[in-house]
């Protein structure tokens, strides 16, 4: 019999599964942020969609070609540099990044696998495949950002100032002077779409909010968020590593604003506040086969699964440890996975990812089985059928139960039941019912939805989700421009 112990902290979170980095930082006055909008490409093509731009080495300042609207160029590794081919003719640079520079980076657009963007685009070759990065102001980058986060056209102004000012917070603490850029444009950070993304009503709550950021002690924070709390938000140790006071659980019961939403035809937004996923036996069997595929240093060896178990603790942030304290949002973070060959046990993000769950707020549900009380005082689920089972009779002896008969009999407050043996007496698929879409932490979208359309305003729900509505002064919107 084997056992295994999963544990891997997921970086990064529409939904906003946002992750890794977990401290705050001083903001250092420069509000450029750098986007990777793909990585290991082996081809870029590019064109000027508007305006002049000029393509040169970023580290000499030299000029490699003047390009106007509607010229395109592509570019390949070659070596260490590029390869540049422009008009069917070809040339080579030996820089390993070169940027295109617009006239009027406000204005001037360029094209990247059919959407356009503001701002410098830089392609970088990285170890013989291209990066493609675009350095753009945080406001302008907010632009392309809000429509993808919270685009939809019925959300309240307030709200969508309230994530402008939290995304705004979240791009500017991610800037780092390492690396070839701060944040991708995906869920692990922030969808963004750039130009082509932008909208009028989110463009305003842009304009509305320009420069404001979350500061908590005098710090730009790490404005966690996700689509839908499922009811209370969590604590940021029991998704990640650290606690940090301004991500803490808190009742979040706006968040039921998505079902009073119109729904689309697949029953969004509904389904981010409450939804419930069936798994047979061989359905979870192969969710092991696959995730063993994909993590092959962390393989599940557990044999067929035979049952679960799931546990809403809480997590020491200085041990690092789980304890056996409960957690305040019932946020599964520990399953246990009992097979024929051994169990394992997974924990925090990686329980979603296996189980591929909208969230870790949820509850189990057998389907079929029989529950027994064992030695230690806990109620399990028996791994076989009644009648490969066995009880200890009154001289300490196992014995089978009730030999010889289909039936067997359990004592109830009403006196004693006959069960039948072949009654779905083993588990054939297990039922998760849950609330929410993402990790939790931090602002609940759907919960700024439900507070602005009751008429509070985008200052008291940046407080309510990041200082829990405690009004210490501690927590502070600031214009850092």
């Amino acid at each position: 019999m084997g056992a295994c112990l999963l544990f891997i902290i997921c970086a990064g979170l529409m939904v906003s599964d946002r992750g890794a980095g977990l401290t705050g930082v001083a903001f250092s006055g420069d509000t450029n942020v750098r986007i990777a909008l793909a990585t290991g490409q082996q081809s870029v093509s590019v064109a000027i969609m508007k305006g002049k731009y000029t393509l040169r080495d970023p580290d000499t300042g030299n000029l490699i070609e003047s390009l106007s609207e509607g010229q395109s160029v592509r570019l390949s590794p070659s070596g260490a540099g590029l390869g540049i081919k422009r008009d069917g003719a070809d040339s080579a640079f030996t820089g390993v990044r070169a940027f295109f520079e617009p006239g009027n980076p406000a204005e001037d657009l360029i094209t990247y696998s059919s959407r356009s963007y503001r701002g410098v685009l830089t392609i970088e070759n990285k170890g013989g495949a291209l990066n493609v990065i675009n350095t753009i102001d945080v406001d302008l980058y907010l632009l392309g950002v809000l429509p993808l986060e919270m685009g939809m056209s019925s959300a309240p102004s307030e709200a969508l100032k309230a994530q402008a000012v939290v995304s705004r917070s979240f791009a500017l603490n991610k800037k780092t002077n390492s690396g070839s850029y701060d944040m991708a444009a995906g869920t692990g950070d922030q969808m963004y779409g750039g130009f082509s993304a932008e909208r009028a009503h989110t463009s305003a709550a842009v304009e509305a909010t320009k420069g404001q950021v979350i500061l908590y002690d005098g710090e730009v924070i790490r404005a966690f968020f996700s689509s839908n709390s499922g009811g209370y938000t969590e604590d940021a140790e029991n998704v990640w590593n650290e606690a940090l006071p301004y991500a803490k659980a808190i009742e979040s019961p706006f968040d039921s604003a998505a079902m009073e939403a119109a729904q689309d035809a697949n029953g969004y937004p509904a389904l981010s506040y409450q939804w419930q996923v069936r798994y047979t036996l061989k359905e979870l069997n192969e969710r092991i086969r696959v995730w063993n595929s994909d993590n092959p240093d962390n393989r599940i060896n557990i044999g067929d699964i035979r049952s679960i178990n799931a546990g809403s603790y809480m997590f020491d942030p200085d041990s690092r440890k789980i304890t056996d304290r409960q957690n305040k949002s019932g946020r599964v973070t520990r399953l246990d996975l009992i097979g024929s060959v051994g169990s394992c046990s997974l924990y925090k993000q990686n329980i979603r990812s296996f189980l591929g769950l909208r969230s870790a707020l949820f509850t189990v549900e057998p389907e079929g089985g029989v529950s027994v009380m064992n030695g230690a005082g806990v109620t399990v689920m028996l791994n076989n059928s009644i009648r490969e089972s066995f009880g200890i009779i009154a001289d300490g002896i196992a014995s089978a139960i009730n030999p010889g008969s289909d039936s067997y009999y359990v004592m109830t407050a009403n006196g004693a039941v006959e069960m039948k043996k072949d009654a779905a007496s083993v588990v054939s698929a297990y039922v998760f019912n849950g609330r929410g879409y993402g990790h939790g932490v931090g602002l609940s979208q759907w919960g700024a939805i439900g507070m602005a359309n009751k008429g509070i305003d985008y200052g008291q729900i940046i407080e309510y989700y990041y200082n829990q509505n405690k009004n210490d002064g501690r927590l502070a919107i600031r214009d850092i421009r």
